[in-house]
């Protein structure tokens, strides 16, 4: 869910979705290779009989040097995690190298993923992989996605985690991604002088009181808050439909109250306890003084090097944190504490947390040896010793195929394993507006930045409900 950017609604020319894309896609000048054997299509279906462990199964049906020869087929990939793109190139380099294709992987230097994918379908030159956040995926798959139903990875956690409608399942969950706060363990002891255990924080009366206590030991500002509207909006504001009851349910029949106008933003309780909390984190930010100027990568600094004890945010947070942390370090992610629990007593022990980014095949502009080679680098990555290693140990990710049992290689990914497993994770909503980042979280960065009230902001952000369908 890395920066869940602000996505435009596709007004989006309907008629060029439906129209028929030029195939071919784009030419990579640099994953280039030729296969030298041809081989039998992916032996997923012959070795899924065999009555091996299902890790077992997985390795053995997706040889990496079995693999159906695709020279001559080019594809392109859109990756919205920017923080995994020379990963990403690696890994299509080394599964071009099997199979004889090309696969291109570019990401997108500015504007939102929406507004890429809807480019693209309008030009009639979709990539063949989309990788998007959920809403993303939701907006083009009816008409453009391939049903990825029958791959073998389906049924080991893609039909849970993936987008599905009407029967079909139409994405690849690529990683389980969940925030809250994330701390540093190992700053926090060393300032107090005493041992601290994240499970002692069971309400914002606790965390209060271990700020203050962190501040009177001479750390002057624990906390540290982002600027950006995705961090706001698409992270932190988000917790207020997903908590409601702590059920997908729940979070629909709110936004659809805010939309009707049966509910009222600056009377719900869960608002308000949220911001109760944000409040708080907004009083110990090491950015109070001008906190629209925040820097990402300060904060992630100074969450790795101690000079702050928390910082709102998720595990994808691991790939800029890795470049400033000494190895004894320990980290973790917690909920974000409440004092209020009415509606929903899992808030202070939950974190929100699911798929965050989905990869789709594209079936319009892509043709079928083109989408056959899509998917066969998405089985790669999920059944194969390499692929797998691409997504935990190059990616960090934490991949939600339980055919791959490997520990995550860091400790905010190791937290975020440990709560899914546990299944302590709210739902996450699919259907958002596509502006809802944007616009929402540009209301959020005007209560950060002092310019209106709580009561203003709720009064802001039901205004825009209110004009959703």
């Amino acid at each position: 869910m890395k920066k869940l950017i602000s996505t435009v609604t596709a007004v989006v020319i309907t008629a060029a979705m439906l129209t028929s894309c030029s195939t071919a896609g784009s030419t990579s000048t640099t994953t280039a290779s030729t296969k030298e054997q041809a081989v039998s299509e992916n032996s997923i279906q012959s070795s899924a009989e065999s009555s091996e462990t299902e890790t077992e199964t997985d390795e053995s049906a997706s040889s990496s040097t079995n693999r159906q020869d695709f020279s001559g087929v080019s594809i392109e990939m859109l990756n919205t995690k920017s923080e995994i793109q020379s990963q990403l190139e690696d890994a299509a380099k080394q599964w071009s190298e099997l199979t004889g294709a090309t696969l291109e992987v570019y990401t997108i230097g500015s504007g939102s993923p929406s507004q890429e994918i809807s480019a693209r379908y309008a030009a009639n030159n979709a990539p063949a992989l989309i990788m998007g956040d959920i809403q993303d995926i939701v907006d083009v798959s009816s008409e453009n996605a391939v049903d990825l139903s029958d791959q073998s990875w389906a049924e080991n956690g893609g039909t849970k985690y993936g987008y599905s409608a009407d029967g079909k399942l139409y994405s690849f969950p690529f990683c389980i991604e969940a925030r809250g706060l994330m701390y540093n363990k190992t700053v926090i002891e060393e300032t107090l002088g005493e041992s601290w255990d994240p499970s002692s924080i069971t309400n914002l009366d606790d965390f209060k009181a271990l700020l203050d206590k962190l501040v009177a030991a001479g750390m002057t500002s624990p906390v540290a808050l982002n600027a950006e509207d995705w961090s706001n909006a698409g992270h932190y504001f988000t917790l207020v439909y997903e908590e409601q009851d702590g059920t997908l349910e729940g979070a629909e029949s709110f936004i659809n109250g805010l939309k009707d106008g049966s509910q009222t933003l600056s009377e719900n309780a869960r608002f308000n306890s949220l911001m109760d909390t944000y409040d708080v984190l907004m009083a110990y930010n090491i950015n109070k003084d001008d906190p629209l100027a925040a820097d990402y990568d300060e904060n992630a600094a100074d969450l790795a090097e101690g000079e702050i004890a928390f910082w709102f945010n998720g595990n994808w947070a691991w790939a800029e944190i890795s470049d400033y942390i000494e190895d004894d370090t320990q980290l973790g992610i917690m909920p974000v504490v409440q004092n209020d629990t009415e509606g929903n007593a899992n808030v202070n022990s939950y974190l929100a947390g699911s798929a965050s980014k989905h990869i789709m095949v594209d079936k319009t502009c892509n043709d079928e040896q083109q989408q056959a080679a899509a998917k066969d680098f998405l089985d790669w990555l999920v059944n194969t010793p390499e692929g797998v290693k691409v997504m935990v140990e190059d990616c960090s990710l934490v991949p939600p195929f339980s055919n791959i049992t490997e520990e995550a290689n860091n400790d905010l990914g190791i937290s975020v394993q440990q709560y899914s497993n546990a299944g302590q994770l709210f739902p996450g909503v699919t259907d958002y507006p596509g502006d809802h980042w944007s616009t929402v979280g540009a209301i959020m960065q005007k209560y950060l930045g002092g310019q209106i009230d709580r009561t203003e902001f709720a009064n802001e952000v039901q205004a825009y409900w209110e004009t959703q369908e």
